[in-house]
């Protein structure tokens, strides 16, 4: 069975600044190089093989963080590479 994928999105780096932290530079947007990428949430049927999944799968610089979200178990998951996030979405999605 498949994993339960959500909120599958592509950030480009770039983030608006709140009003409250903008300092004297006027900067409305910064970039952020360790937010570029494709980002999702995993709720997996079995945590060992998804994990497995991706240490032998991906390629490229990835992230995959075990948190719970309301008490239910789920990976925060960004994958840079494109290549790396098409093999993810053709498996998984």
């Amino acid at each position: 069975m498949k994993p339960f994928v959500n909120h599958w999105r592509y950030d480009d780096g770039w983030q608006d600044i709140p009003v409250i932290l903008r300092d004297s530079s006027g900067a409305l947007r910064e970039f952020r190089e360790d937010i570029k990428g494709w980002h999702c949430w995993v709720y997996p049927t079995n945590d060992i093989d998804f994990e497995k999944w991706m240490e032998e799968n991906m390629t490229g610089v990835y992230d995959c963080t075990f948190r719970f979200n309301s008490g239910n178990p789920m990976y925060t998951v960004l994958i840079t590479d494109n290549e790396d996030a098409t093999l993810f979405k053709l498996t998984w999605m």
